[in-house]
C-alpha cells in the first residue's frame, strides 16, 4: 500500500477507516487473529531475501486470519463458511463432485443413525399425544411422578431431563458418552465381519473386493449425550475413483449388516474405585434410510428413502451446533462455572458426575479436558479415508480459485495445492509471524494503529 497523508487531529475518522478495513480484510469474522509479519522471497543460493508480503503494507499494520470457529454463537460468518463446507464434504461422498465421480451416487448407500441406551426416563416430544401418559399415575422410589400429560414444544426448557435426577444414572451416561468413539470403532470392525459373512468370505477376501466409505456426524440430543449421524456408502477395493464392488451387494443387504452389526457391539468399562463396570452398546432405535438421488429433495426427514443433499443439509445443520444448546462456553472447567454461565441442571450434574469419575483412576483423568462436550471426547465429524474430499482440500481450492477466479469449478481438488507456481526456480517463499492478539481493536486503539502504520510506511 503506498504511503497517505493522515491528520493527526481526526482520530474518529482513523478508527472508522480502519475498523472497516479490518473487517473487510477478516470477511466479517467476529473474532480475527492478529498477525504481524511477512512473507519473503529468498534466493537459495545467495540467501538475498525479497519482501512478498508484510503486515506493514496493511492500513493498521496488522493482518487478519478468521478464526475458523465452527460455533454459530461465536462467530456467524466462520460458522456458515464452515457448514458449506462441510455441506460439499458430505455431499460429494454421496453424489459425487469436485472430483469425485458421479457414480458413487449409484453404489449401495444408507443414512444409519446410531443412538445411545436408556439411562432413565426423559422428558420428550412425542407425535402423538402428552409427554409421558400414564393412566395409573405411578411414582418412583424417590417419590416423584414417573408420568407426565404435558405437551413439550420442541424450545421447552424441560426437553431431555429426567423425570427423576436421583433415578438417572448419570454415571453409565457419562461413561457412555466417554467410551462411543470406541464403541464406533469396534462397530466399524463388527459391520466388515457381518458383510463379509453375507457374502460367504474371509474379512481379508472382503477387503480385497469392498471397501466401506463413510462420514461420521456427532448430534447432541436433548439428554446431553451424543447420537450418530453416517452416511454409509460401498465402494470397490479402489475407493470412489474405481469401479464399483463386484460382490452381490445392495442396499438392503447393506442396512442389514449394519442392524445386525450393531447389535453384536458392546464394550465393558474400565473398573471404578469401587470394582463397578458397565457393559455398554448401542440403544434400540437404530435407524437406516436409503439414500438415491431418485428420491424428494422435500421430502419428510422421517421418509425411509432420503436425497443425498437433504441428507447433507440435515448434517451441516447438526455440525455448528453442539452443547451450546445446553447453556455451556467452548471452555468448562468445573460445575460450578457451568452453573454461574446458566447451564441447566441436567447438564451441570452431568458435569459434576464427570468429575467425580475422572478422580478415579488413570482412564478417566481426561473427562476433565472434555467437560464443555458433557464428557465426549470425539470429533464432531469424521470420515473413513476414501469416502470424499476433505476440509483442507476444500480450503485450499477456496485460496486458488480467490488467486485465480479462471480455474474450472468443477476441477478434481484432491489435486489443487499451495500455489508456489510463480516462484522461480531456485527461489523459495519464507514466512515468519508472530500472534498479535485476536478480536479487533477498539476505537482508540485503531485510530492509534492508523497513524503509527501511516508514520512508519512514511519513514
Amino acid at each position: 500500500m503506498s504511503a497517505v497523508a493522515v491528520d493527526p487531529l481526526t482520530p474518529g475518522l482513523l478508527s472508522a477507516v480502519g475498523l472497516d478495513t479490518a473487517e473487510a480484510r477478516a470477511r466479517g469474522c467476529s473474532r480475527p487473529v492478529r498477525l504481524r509479519g511477512s512473507t519473503r522471497l529468498v534466493d537459495t543460493s545467495t540467501g538475498e531475501a525479497t519482501t512478498v508480503y508484510s503486515s506493514e503494507r496493511e492500513l493498521d499494520g496488522y493482518t487478519y486470519a478468521r478464526c475458523g470457529n465452527r460455533r454459530a454463537s461465536v462467530c456467524p460468518s466462520c460458522s456458515h463458511e464452515y457448514k458449506g463446507d462441510a455441506w460439499h464434504l458430505l455431499v460429494c461422498g454421496l453424489a459425487g463432485g469436485r472430483g469425485i465421480p458421479d457414480s458413487v451416487a449409484e453404489r449401495p448407500c444408507t443414512f444409519v443413525t446410531l443412538t445411545a441406551p436408556s439411562f432413565g426416563p426423559v422428558h420428550g416430544v412425542r407425535d402423538k399425544g402428552p409427554c409421558r401418559a400414564r393412566r395409573d399415575k405411578p411414582v418412583c422410589p424417590h417419590g416423584r411422578p414417573l408420568w407426565c400429560n404435558k405437551r413439550h414444544g420442541p424450545d421447552d426448557a424441560q426437553l431431555g431431563t429426567p423425570l427423576c435426577a436421583d433415578c438417572y444414572d448419570y454415571t453409565g451416561h457419562v461413561l457412555w458418552q466417554w467410551y462411543a468413539p470406541e464403541l464406533w470403532r469396534r462397530f466399524t470392525i463388527a459391520l466388515q465381519r457381518q458383510l463379509a459373512k453375507i457374502c460367504s468370505l474371509p474379512v481379508a477376501g472382503f477387503r480385497e473386493r469392498c471397501r466401506v466409505s463413510y462420514s461420521k456426524v456427532v448430534e447432541f440430543q436433548a439428554r446431553g449425550i451424543a447420537h450418530f449421524h453416517v452416511p454409509i456408502r460401498l465402494d470397490g477395493p479402489e475407493g470412489p475413483d474405481g469401479p464399483s464392488t463386484t460382490l452381490p451387494l445392495s442396499t438392503e443387504v447393506l442396512e442389514l449388516a449394519v442392524k445386525r452389526a450393531a447389535a453384536a457391539t458392546w464394550l465393558d468399562t474400565h473398573p471404578l474405585r469401587d470394582g463397578t463396570t458397565y457393559r455398554l452398546h448401542w440403544g434400540n432405535q437404530i435407524d437406516c434410510r436409503s439414500i438415491t438421488g431418485g428420491a424428494d429433495r422435500d421430502s419428510d426427514r422421517r421418509a425411509r428413502v432420503v436425497h443425498p443433499e437433504q441428507v447433507a443439509a440435515y448434517l451441516a445443520k447438526y455440525l455448528t451446533k453442539t452443547t451450546e444448546d445446553f447453556g455451556l462456553p467452548t471452555r468448562v472447567t468445573s460445575a460450578m462455572q457451568a452453573r454461574a454461565v446458566g447451564a441447566s441442571r441436567h447438564a451441570v450434574r452431568i458435569i459434576e458426575t464427570a468429575l467425580e469419575i475422572a478422580r478415579q483412576g488413570e482412564p478417566y483423568v481426561r473427562l476433565r479436558d472434555n467437560l464443555a462436550t458433557l464428557g465426549y471426547r470425539g470429533h464432531p465429524i469424521t470420515k473413513s479415508r476414501a469416502y470424499s474430499v476433505t476440509f483442507g482440500q476444500i480450503r485450499r481450492s477456496r485460496r486458488a480459485f480467490k488467486r485465480n477466479p479462471g480455474l474450472d469449478p468443477d476441477a478434481d481438488i484432491r489435486q489443487v495445492l499451495d500455489d508456489d507456481s510463480d516462484v522461480p526456480e531456485g527461489f523459495e517463499l519464507v514466512s515468519s509471524w508472530v500472534f498479535a492478539g485476536q478480536g479487533y481493536l477498539s476505537l482508540d486503539q485503531a485510530a492509534a494503529a492508523v497513524l503509527s502504520a501511516a508514520q512508519s510506511r512514511t519513514r
